[in-house]
C-alpha cells in the first residue's frame, strides 16, 4: 500500500486549516461558503494584500484528493490570484477531508508555510504520541517553503510524513462522521458493540429453552443479509451486510453455547468504497432460567483503497440478559454489556496506521417478542421490537453515544417440532439515530 497517498490525505488535512492569524481555539472560518459544498473534499481560500486591496474568497469541491495541495502551491496559485497576491498576500486556506480539519497558508509578506491539523473547535489536535500537529516550513521564497513540504510528504520515511500521517488518522476518528474505523454508529467499532449485545434477532440461549430449561433451539446456523442508507451531514450513505454465525453447544445436552460471528459490510461514502469484517467468539452461559453472561472477544479489520485508509480494532465484553415471561402472550428481555477496545498497529506496513484510540463502551436495551393470530404456510407468526442505547467513554469519538430501535415479523418452525420455539425466518426494520447522523435498514435472516 502506498503511503505517499495516506500522508497525501495529512497533507490536505494539515493544509485544511492554516496557522495564520488563527488564535487557538478559535472557530474554522467559512471561506467561500465552502460549507454548502457537499463533496467528499472541501477546500476554502481566503487571500488578502493590503498593498493593493485586494480581498477575494473562494470555495472548491473536489470527490478525490488529488490535487487539493495545489491551493498552497504558488506556481499554481499564480494563475488563480496573479503572481503579485501570490508572493506577497496573505493566503489562509481551510480545508475539509471527509470531516476532518486542517490550515495552512502564509502571512503577508512571509515566505513561511504554516499548517497545522485541528479539531472542529478549531484547537490544534495532538496525536497519540503527545505530539502537536503544527507544522512550519521556512524558506527564502514561498515556492521553496512549499517544495520542502512537498518533498517531505513525498518521502514515506520522512519524520514528517509519519508525523502528518499518524495526525490524519487521529483526526478523522474523532472529527469525521463517516470515518469507516471508528467514531460514528457506522463504524467497526460500533459494529463490534452492536454485536455484543444484539437484540435485534433473539439468538441467546435463554430465549431458546424449551419447557425443561434444556437449549430447545440446537445449535443453529444464522445467515442474513441486509441493505442500510441514511445521511451524515453532506455524506450520503449506502451500505450491505452480511452475517454467517453458528452456535455450539457445550458439553452434551449442556445449556451453555459457544458463539462464532462472522459480519462482513460494503459501505459506500459520497460514492467511495470501504469494506469491513470481523470475527467474534463469545461463551452465553445460562444462570438458573431466566439470567445468562456472556463473556466476548471480537476482532475487526476494514480498508478502503479509494480513501488510503486501513484500520484494526479489538474489543473485549462481557454481556448479561434477563428474560421476563408472562408478559401477554410475550416476554420481555432486559439486557446490557460492559466491554472495552482498543485501536491496533497495522500488519504488513511499518507505517503509523493506529489512531491510538482506546474506549471503554457501555449498552443496554430491551426487547419485546410475541406471537400474533395470523399464520403463514400452516407456520405462526411472531413480532419484536427492541431498543439499545450505546455509549463509549475514554478518548473523544465524533459521536459519543447512539441509538437503535428495531422492528421485526418472524416466521416459526411448525409447532409440533420440538425447535418450534423459535423462528426460521425473520424480517428486520431498524434505524440508528445520532447527533448529525441517522441510518435506516431492511434486512432478512434465516436461521437452520
Amino acid at each position: 500500500m502506498n503511503g505517499t497517498t495516506y500522508v497525501r490525505a495529512a497533507l490536505a488535512l494539515g493544509t485544511a486549516l492554516g496557522a495564520i492569524g488563527t488564535a487557538q481555539g478559535q472557530a474554522i472560518p467559512n471561506y467561500g461558503n465552502y460549507e454548502e459544498l457537499r463533496g467528499t473534499f472541501r477546500v476554502g481560500v481566503n487571500v488578502t494584500n493590503a498593498l493593493n486591496n485586494f480581498n477575494d474568497q473562494d470555495a472548491f469541491d473536489q470527490s478525490d484528493i488529488d490535487g487539493i495541495i495545489d491551493y498552497l502551491d504558488p506556481f499554481e496559485l499564480s494563475g488563480r490570484i496573479g503572481p503579485l497576491n501570490t508572493q506577497t498576500a496573505a493566503i489562509d486556506a481551510v480545508f475539509d477531508v471527509r470531516g476532518a480539519f486542517g490550515r495552512g497558508g502564509y502571512a503577508q509578506n512571509s515566505p513561511v508555510l504554516n499548517i497545522r491539523v485541528v479539531l472542529p473547535d478549531g484547537n490544534t489536535f495532538v496525536n497519540k504520541n503527545g505530539d502537536t500537529c503544527s507544522f512550519t516550513y521556512n524558506g527564502a521564497t514561498r515556492q521553496d517553503s512549499f517544495d520542502l513540504f512537498d518533498a517531505a510528504v513525498d518521502d514515506d520515511d520522512s519524520p514528517t510524513s509519519r508525523a502528518l500521517l499518524s495526525c490524519l488518522t487521529g483526526a478523522l476518528v474523532r472529527s469525521s462522521p463517516v470515518d469507516p474505523l471508528a467514531g460514528n454508529p457506522g463504524s467497526l467499532q460500533s459494529a463490534l458493540a452492536r454485536g455484543a449485545l444484539d437484540f435485534t434477532n433473539g439468538d441467546s440461549a435463554i430465549e431458546e429453552q424449551g419447557a425443561d430449561g434444556a437449549n430447545a433451539a440446537g445449535d443453529p446456523w444464522i445467515v442474513g443479509a441486509s441493505y442500510g442508507f441514511g445521511n451524515a451531514g453532506r455524506f450520503d450513505l449506502t451500505r450491505i451486510d452480511a452475517r454467517i454465525a453458528r452456535g455450539f453447544r457445550v458439553g452434551e445436552g449442556g445449556r451453555s453455547r459457544l458463539k462464532v460471528d462472522l459480519p462482513f459490510s460494503y459501505t459506500r461514502i459520497n460514492g467511495t468504497a470501504a469494506y469491513t469484517g470481523q470475527l467474534a467468539i463469545g461463551l452465553e452461559m445460562p444462570v438458573g432460567r431466566n439470567f445468562s453472561i456472556e463473556p466476548r472477544i471480537g476482532y475487526g479489520a476494514t480498508g478502503s483503497a479509494e480513501i488510503g485508509q486501513v484500520g484494526h480494532i479489538a474489543q473485549g465484553s462481557i454481556a448479561a440478559r434477563y428474560v421476563l415471561a408472562g408478559l401477554g402472550r410475550g416476554r420481555l428481555v432486559l439486557g446490557a454489556m460492559g466491554g472495552y477496545s482498543q485501536t491496533l498497529g497495522t500488519p504488513f506496513t511499518d507505517l503509523d496506521l493506529d489512531p491510538g484510540l482506546k474506549n471503554g463502551v457501555f449498552r443496554g436495551g430491551a426487547a419485546y417478542e410475541t406471537p400474533i393470530t395470523l399464520r403463514a404456510g400452516g407456520r405462526s407468526l411472531s413480532v419484536r421490537g427492541s431498543y439499545s442505547y450505546t455509549q463509549y467513554t475514554g478518548d473523544d469519538l465524533f459521536n459519543n453515544n447512539f441509538h437503535e430501535f428495531t422492528l421485526s415479523a418472524g416466521l416459526r418452525t411448525r409447532e409440533e417440532q420440538v425447535r418450534g420455539l423459535r423462528d426460521v425466518v425473520r424480517f428486520n426494520l431498524s434505524t440508528i439515530q445520532a447527533s448529525g447522523y441517522e441510518q435506516y435498514t431492511i434486512g432478512l435472516g434465516f436461521r437452520f
